[in-house]
């Protein structure tokens, strides 16, 4: 019942006993008449006891300063003291706080109650995970994730990057690939008319420039003689052309082998060539100072940024990834509960540690509060709680007191 309905209701008793008080004066000379008025005279102060006896609590009666009224705002210290001495070493000890996190964290109970809300647990993840997505400092990112990438290239080790380079070759056979497609090229280049012209001048210039006496030199110059430029193209570029398809076609021609032979003596020295490695790093600072990193870094984050909210939007992330994680999670807790009272134990003492550094401040933050209220809106909130209890009591006192009036005076007129 609200305190106001309360108040009026002892308000009511409290009248009817004044009036049957008042009411009965004349009937004194007849027996039932004198004994309601003891009724409603003894009815009447109890009811004026007991409305004194709650008044006195709050406040001063009519407002005179009678001793040992306004109990609660005179003994507000003592009565805050009290309830925080209540709170901390009766309702809220550390003991039962302790018991009932230890309650909350029992296994069982945890994975039942998690698994009941594992869609929560769905959906939870996937608003967490855009937000962080939509949210992410790449502004803030971007310049230590260049600097650190910088700092690492430069301690780089240009001689073991070329180890693992000649070794990764070497084990995947790269350098055949590379011969059989520069015979390839070679072969492109040596098919057009401008390389054998190319050829045919050359070798007629050789021959032109040889210096021989006697028979070779009547020999040589009735080669000459005899071969054009053109001729002498022509031939050449047919030798060389069937060298070339030879070696592409046989892996065990001689030359081919002589080549791959001396590829794979190169690639073998070439990580303890001093001049190979320095221009790598050279090559390696120039690119880090001419490069815009951290433009570089901020344009592939923001498209990554943009892919992973676009992606975590898409149902399959919830029901594809997240879901069978999160049920992944709980079954392998479910088949293997020594895991989770593991984890479980160590929030428990955690929870503990703090408890029992802070369980002073469960008082204190009482009290805070508390003293934040005057003890007008004290009294008011303490009355708004208990008030229409009280009010009761002057109900009930008055009634009794009529009750015990009716027998005191029935007791009278029997003796």
């Amino acid at each position: 019942m609200p305190r106001n309905q309360a108040r009026h209701s002892a308000a009511i008793s409290l009248g009817i006993m004044g009036a049957g008080f008042i009411g009965t004066f004349p009937l004194l000379g007849y027996g039932a008449g004198a004994l309601l008025h003891g009724g409603f005279e003894a009815g009447l102060v109890g009811g004026l006891a007991d409305w004194f006896a709650v008044t006195a609590l709050f406040r001063h009666p009519l407002g005179i300063k009678i001793p040992h009224t306004a109990l609660l705002p005179r003994n507000r210290d003592k009565v805050i003291r009290s309830l925080v001495n209540v709170i901390e070493n009766e309702f809220l000890t550390k003991e039962s706080i302790k018991s009932k996190v230890g309650a909350f964290l029992a296994g069982d109970k945890l994975l039942s109650l998690a698994e009941r809300h594992a869609d929560d647990a769905v959906r939870a993840i996937v608003s967490v995970s855009e937000y962080a997505a939509r949210h992410l400092p790449i502004d803030r990112i971007v310049p230590i994730l260049a600097e650190q990438l910088k700092l690492k290239a430069k301690d780089l080790d240009s001689s073991a990057v070329l180890t693992v380079l000649r070794d990764e070759v070497l084990e995947r056979g790269y350098e055949e690939q590379a011969l059989h497609f520069l015979l390839r090229k070679a072969e492109g280049i040596l098919v057009r008319d401008a390389a054998r012209d190319q050829l045919g001048a050359m070798a007629a210039n050789a021959l032109s420039g040889i210096k021989a006496g006697g028979l070779m030199g009547f020999a040589v110059n009735a080669f000459a003689g005899f071969m054009s430029e053109d001729k002498l193209g022509v031939l050449l570029q047919n030798a060389i052309l069937s060298s070339l398809r030879e070696m592409r076609q046989y892996e065990n021609h001689p030359l081919r082998m002589l080549l791959l032979d001396e590829i794979r003596r190169i690639l073998i020295e070439l990580p303890n060539q001093a001049g190979v490695a320095e221009g790598l790093d050279a090559a390696k600072l120039s690119m880090l100072n001419g490069w815009d990193l951290e433009g570089y870094l901020r344009k592939w984050l923001g498209e990554l940024r943009e892919r992973a909210i676009a992606f975590v939007q898409e149902e399959r992330y919830a029901t594809e990834i997240v879901a069978p994680a999160v049920n992944g999670f709980l079954a392998r807790f479910r088949e293997e509960p020594e895991r989770l009272d593991g984890i479980l134990g160590w929030v428990e003492d955690r929870i503990s540690g703090l408890v029992d550094e802070n369980h002073s401040r469960i008082g204190a933050l009482v009290r805070e509060n508390l003293d934040k209220l005057d003890n007008k809106t004290l009294i008011e909130m303490i009355e708004d709680k208990v008030g229409s209890d009280l009010q009761w009591i002057r109900v009930n006192g008055a009634v009794c007191g009529f009750l015990i009036g009716l027998l005191l005076e029935g007791v009278n007129l029997i003796f």
